[in-house]
């Protein structure tokens, strides 16, 4: 159970993410409420309170920071997108859990005493709240990263959280992952699985070591395009805060993290901008290709648990476990493969005898696919990516190169999208890069030359922008939430 800290820390944290938005540039503010919420708030727990979403650490820099950001820009920042490409997957993902609701509407009949409820009305509105902690970050990402120093300003603070939050990492590898039971009074995932060959990994306050595990590597490569793209005399630096976050990951433990890494190295030292966005494509289409090759069988899992117990009998052991999971939920999901069977555990296997949930879903593809069926994954999927698919076509469009920081980018964000299929490691960092490059690829098809911060214009004090909000001019004009 939480401590009082823990309820505490999540009762006063809007009122931190508010003052950093009144205290801070705007760019600055979105980036750090979202990257300080995630990682030092407690995690597992949430606070309900009446008529707002519940705190966590994934709403309180969301809900509170969009506010926040209208206010002191003095008018409301909008949801939907530009691009018409995103709009669409946007669209399939909120039209498609309606289409969930309605093709739901019949209970599931495990046996005589377990019985899942029927979807009604009511979830459709619930299901779309609990999109909406992605939703206003991206969206505040999307117009507000949206130059260069905005994408530049989420790679440097990225790297210089994780260098920072590798001294209680640290700690951790070496006297075990305690932290969290320590400050916040309860340990937020099973021990066990931190116990990694002979030591620990460690977890912090983050959701289990592998969610640490991914976001170091993806602060290990962005260091990498930080000395790319830095100046001659700044290139050292960049270098060696990379090679240090390369050792962390090793002590991680995390064997899919450290084979992403490992296995694109080449292409983040050496390559050209062009290779760096091409293999993010290529990877981008192979994710969204996935259920599909793995439904017909095309993915080798027999041979691929088999290679992988030439290295690690337990690993290839928690690799078939997996798959095996896997085959049960896509057995499933082909019942009601367009909108799936929605939450409450509808979508799982159950022991008929004992009413037991007899399914363990680990990758973020297959939750998708078993609740919100192709249409919300391609949705889902689709639009985390749409900044790798929009690139390439949105720089030919202004005549330019891709740059190494915008390719480089884009293949950090490729890196966290493999590892939504073995895991559902999404986070607010994730919606936080993908929308500051949308943003970015936006304002650059508006025929920019550099793109420029929409807030960068504007010298008016804070005070004035705020009264926009309630009937004031603003330098940008009106501006409706759609």
């Amino acid at each position: 159970m939480p401590n009082v800290l823990a309820t505490l820390m999540l009762l006063i944290w809007p009122l931190v993410t508010v003052a950093m938005y009144a205290q801070m540039p705007v760019q600055r503010a979105v980036v750090w409420s979202v990257l300080s919420a995630y990682l030092i708030l407690p995690a597992a727990t949430e606070i309900d309170l009446p008529l707002i979403p519940g705190l966590s650490k994934y709403m309180i820099p969301a809900f509170f920071g969009y506010i926040a950001a209208c206010a002191t820009q003095g008018r409301l920042i909008p949801l939907i997108p530009r691009s018409a490409l995103a709009r669409l997957f946007l669209a399939m993902v909120i039209f498609g859990t309606i289409g969930t609701v309605l093709t739901n509407a019949d209970p599931v009949f495990v046996n005589r005493e377990t019985i899942i409820p029927a979807l009604r009305p009511y979830d459709a509105l619930s299901m779309v709240m609990n999109h909406l902690g992605w939703l206003l970050i991206w969206a505040l990402a999307r117009e507000f990263l949206t130059d260069r120093e905005g994408v530049m300003l989420f790679a440097r603070a990225l790297v210089v959280s994780f260098l920072i939050y590798s001294v209680p990492m640290l700690y951790e590898i070496r006297m075990s992952p305690q932290l969290h039971r320590m400050i916040y009074g309860f340990f937020q995932h099973d021990f066990g699985q931190m116990m990694r060959q002979g030591g620990f990994r460690p977890i912090v306050f983050l959701e289990h070591g592998l969610w640490v595990a991914i976001l170091t590597a993806m602060a290990f490569l962005t260091a990498l395009v930080l000395a790319r793209d830095a100046a001659p005399g700044q290139k050292a630096g960049w270098y060696r805060a990379g090679a240090y976050l390369g050792v962390l990951l090793v002590l991680c433990k995390s064997i899919a993290a450290l084979i992403y890494a490992a296995a694109l190295l080449p292409v983040f030292l050496w390559g050209r901008a062009r290779l760096m966005l091409r293999v993010a494509v290529l990877i981008s289409i192979l994710i969204l290709a996935f259920p599909m090759l793995r439904g017909a069988g095309l993915i080798p899992t027999d041979e691929m648990v088999e290679m992988v117990a030439g290295f690690s009998a337990d690993r290839a052991q928690s690799l078939g476990f997996r798959f095996h999971h896997e085959d049960a939920f896509l057995d499933r999901a082909a019942e009601r493969p367009v909108f799936g069977w929605g939450g409450w555990g509808r979508n799982a296997t159950y022991d008929p005898l004992t009413g037991e949930n007899l399914s363990v879903a680990d990758g973020q593809w297959i939750i998708s696919i078993g609740i919100s069926g192709y249409v919300g994954f391609i949705g889902y999927f689709g639009l985390l990516a749409a900044p790798i698919f929009l690139m390439g076509r949105a720089y030919r469009r202004a005549g330019r190169e891709v740059p190494v920081l915008a390719a480089g980018m884009a293949l950090v964000l490729a890196v966290n999208l493999v590892d939504l299929l073995p895991n559902a490691t999404l986070t607010p960092v994730t919606w936080l890069l993908t929308g500051g490059l949308l943003g970015y690829l936006e304002r650059l098809g508006q025929g920019a030359s550099e793109p420029e911060s929409p807030v960068a214009a504007s010298a008016a004090p804070r005070r004035r922008n705020f009264a926009g909000l309630v009937g004031a001019t603003t330098p940008m004009g009106p501006r409706s939430l759609l």
